[in-house]
């Protein structure tokens, strides 16, 4: 008897889990787990240790903001993710309801953002944290005014030598 009665508890405690996650969470409801990961920017900059804003929408209502922290010091403990959960607004979800993060470490960002489901929790796509400086497109801007501004030097000298000389020779 207390055989089949210890048997029975360790199999209710197996299954329980297994079954409980394959249960969606209704609307409405006070947990929903958000969570996401962030790639190292380019420039080799780890994103661990970014501050994560979620801002909760319904419509263009923002009735919730929540913040975290990237990797291991923040609710997810991973490092590059990043975890909220719902529960800690005041105003409950509802599926349909949008999530807008923004990422921040230093000058370099990242947004994303995800719709809310039926499900227990809602994974936003991951992105990768900007590169400081101006990249790719920055880079092409300077290259074409500096080069524009010594056509233009080359011109203006090669116009004022002329001039110069065709007033030298003139008497």
């Amino acid at each position: 008897m207390k055989r089949g009665l210890l048997l029975s508890i360790i199999v209710i405690l197996l299954v329980s889990p297994v079954i409980s996650a394959g249960l969606p969470a209704v609307s409405g409801s006070l947990q929903h787990g958000i969570l996401g990961y962030v790639i190292s920017a380019k420039d080799g900059t780890s994103p661990n240790g970014a501050v994560v804003t979620f801002n909760v929408y319904r419509g263009t209502d923002n009735y919730c903001t929540l913040t975290d922290i990237v990797g291991r010091t923040g609710n997810a403990a991973q490092p590059n993710w990043y975890a909220q959960d719902l529960g800690n607004c005041e105003t409950e979800w509802q599926v349909g309801d949008s999530v807008e993060v923004n990422i921040v470490k230093g000058p370099r960002t990242s947004d994303a953002s995800v719709s809310l489901t039926p499900n227990g929790s809602d994974q936003i796509p991951s992105v990768r944290l900007s590169s400081y400086g101006l990249g790719t497109v920055g880079f092409v801007i300077i290259a074409i005014v500096i080069s524009v501004t010594v056509i233009f030097a080359i011109c203006f000298f090669k116009l004022r030598k002329s001039k110069f000389k065709s007033k030298k020779f003139v008497k």
